[in-house]
């Protein structure tokens, strides 16, 4: 029997017809044992985060907490008959809820927004959802059970981006999941909050970014290493059909990815496709666990989705991605060649500042190093370097707007793929700045002018993705 750990974002749990969907989503997989992840209601994490950030305005705080519990009062008076047992305990459960966090908000205005107190308040989103949809499910004659992920998930100390210890989290879910999961008597459905987790004191952490994603991979993982059944599937339910091969406001009638392999997967949604964060897939990968992303509109559909496992297409290009909003930096001396540690210190001063860098591409002898940050961490980046004393003194630093394509495929392997690649730019006079590629050899990387990106990325399109879906269909009669 199939584990199926399907997650619920937002989206899903907008309305009553929402609600109706999961159970008609719960019919289809019937037959397999469930976990359910949640996510928070649309838009509450971010209204949380607000109000913990102006706990000292008083028309803010109060506005925002009304705003909260209307938004749960509401979505269970529409699922729920009135004065039923579920429809009780759900507002029970949010009074209760509401007033906890008006205590931790009581403490972060007393004490200020710690890390703590951060993930703690945003917790709550996961917590009110997950448990109103349990007891949606339990009003529907389902045996159902709530498991805060607080009391699975143990995490590491990085506040608002924490890293699961498995060794720790195998122990949780052998004693608290998988014997549900291997009851013979009931079928019971496991929802579980998404996007949090505790460090080993017992202090609440979340994910980050694609969070609920990432505790339905996490807990796949666990399953997978200590219960006997290793037949797992995760389900990530969204509001589109899957991974597209190009963003449709460059090609409007781009392709559905319907098969690609982990490490492809990690790349595309390294470089802009916000439906996948790339840590939701290293904690299945090694397991060969796959995953699918559907639609949640669409839940009947065969083959109109996106399948991440072992198996892809080796003979075609996957996906152009983008970057819009970079800036390169580059740090150049002709008086320091062969000076060692260039690129070290460089390191050392974005670290300093907490400033993400990406593809660095650098000259053999060291004359020249260029970087890519964020748009929005480009001023600091160039403050830090001014400021640090040493490059200032032996070095020009300069910046540039600029935008990163991002090809992604085993067809990158090609040599005549590259070639093919910078012909189609050269018949748009779009010149390269930079260049990385993937020691896999499955993804390369370009920097270009951020005005040329359009162009770019249409006549890369037209000159060598004619036969993305073609390439597909061909694995699809092979499955």
């Amino acid at each position: 029997m199939t584990i199926v750990i399907m997650k619920f974002g937002g989206s899903c749990l907008i309305d009553k017809n929402a609600f109706k969907k999961i159970l008609e989503i719960l019919e289809i997989y019937k037959d397999d044992k469930k976990i359910i992840v949640a996510s928070a209601f649309n838009g509450i994490t971010d209204l949380l985060l607000n109000t913990a950030q102006n706990v000292k305005n008083s028309k803010i705080f109060d506005d925002n907490i009304t705003i909260l519990e209307n938004k749960h009062i509401n979505t269970i008076e529409q699922i729920f008959d009135e004065d039923t047992e579920h429809y009780t305990k759900a507002k029970v459960w949010v009074d209760k809820k509401l007033s906890e966090l008006e205590d931790a908000l009581e403490d972060i205005k007393e004490f200020g927004l710690e890390p703590y107190y951060k993930d703690y308040v945003l917790s709550f989103g996961e917590v009110l959802s997950t448990y109103i949809l349990n007891q949606y499910i339990l009003s529907k004659g389902l045996e159902s059970v709530y498991i805060p992920a607080n009391k699975v998930i143990i995490t590491n100390d990085e506040f608002n981006n924490a890293y699961p210890f498995y060794e720790f989290t195998n122990v949780r879910v052998k004693k608290l999941i998988i014997p549900l999961l291997e009851n013979t008597k009931k079928d019971i459905i496991i929802s579980i909050t998404g996007f949090i987790g505790r460090n080993k004191i017992g202090y609440t952490t979340t994910l980050g970014r694609g969070g609920s994603d990432y505790t339905a991979t996490i807990l796949a993982h666990s399953i997978f290493e200590v219960a006997n059944d290793k037949n797992i599937k995760v389900i990530l339910w969204k509001d589109v059909d899957g991974l597209l091969a190009i963003n449709p406001k460059y090609i409007s009638k781009s392709t559905l990815i319907k098969n690609l392999d982990y490490k492809e997967a990690k790349h595309i949604a390294n470089f802009g496709a916000k439906i996948l964060h790339p840590k939701c897939l290293e904690a299945i990968e090694n397991k060969n666990i796959p995953l699918e992303l559907r639609n949640f509109n669409k839940p009947l559909e065969k083959s109109e989705f996106t399948k991440i496992s072992a198996m892809t297409n080796k003979n075609e290009i996957k996906g152009i991605s983008t970057v819009e909003d970079a800036v390169i930096i580059t740090v150049s001396s002709g008086s320091l060649v062969d000076v060692p540690g260039v690129l070290a210190k460089i390191f050392k001063v974005m670290s300093k500042n907490k400033i993400s860098v990406s593809l660095v591409a650098q000259s053999a002898s060291e004359i020249s190093t260029s970087f890519i940050v964020k748009e929005t961490d480009s001023l600091r980046a160039l403050k830090a370097l001014e400021s640090s004393g040493y490059f200032t003194d032996f070095f020009e630093i300069k910046s540039e707007e600029v935008a990163i394509i991002n090809v992604t495929g085993f067809k990158i392997l090609e040599n005549l793929t590259k070639v093919m690649i910078f012909q189609a730019l050269e018949k748009k006079k779009i010149r390269v700045k930079a260049i990385t590629q993937s020691t896999e050899e499955l993804n390369i990387s370009l920097v270009i002018k951020r005005e040329n990106i359009e162009d770019a990325i249409k006549i890369i399109h037209d000159d060598l993705c004619e036969n993305f879906e073609e390439e597909e269909n061909k694995l699809r009669d092979k499955m």
